[in-house]
């Protein structure tokens, strides 16, 4: 029979999988930067280390089932709000890092316009000298 230790040692576990699949797979896809993905990628490994090793899972011994319980509902909660949050924090750099591409992109139009402003207004000065010249 499977003890309460086991089952928190499996669930740490699966929850650490879950962790480093979540984070690759919305990395594939845009959603999340590299630096944030590779902490969660971190993370992930810690928690497979923490439910894999003996010497690091042997508090789970020590929980009654129904402590266990909570305390995966809780990690379960915080993970994904951490999860979320920084999806959130990846979408406003990526949005910023595309704004500061259109401002380049636009600073860059704004010089070439006020050049050929210069050029138009050089023609017209060149333009009113002559014709101020023949009268």
């Amino acid at each position: 029979m499977i003890g309460t230790s086991e089952i928190i040692k499996y669930g740490i576990i699966t929850v650490g999988i879950l962790v480093m699949f979540s984070s690759f797979w919305y990395h594939s896809v845009k959603k999340m930067t590299v630096n944030l993905a590779v902490v969660w990628e971190i993370l992930g490994a810690i928690l497979i280390a923490i439910g894999s090793v003996p010497v690091l899972s042997s508090w789970t011994h020590l929980i009654s089932m129904g402590t266990g319980l909570g305390l995966f509902i809780v990690g379960a909660v915080c993970l994904w709000g951490g999860f979320q949050f920084s999806l959130l924090v990846s979408r406003l750099a990526m949005k910023n890092q595309e704004l500061a591409i259109q401002v380049s992109l636009l600073i860059q139009e704004n010089e070439k316009l006020i050049q050929q402003f210069e050029e138009l207004t050089d023609r017209i000065r060149k333009y009113e000298e002559k014709a101020a010249i023949r009268d």
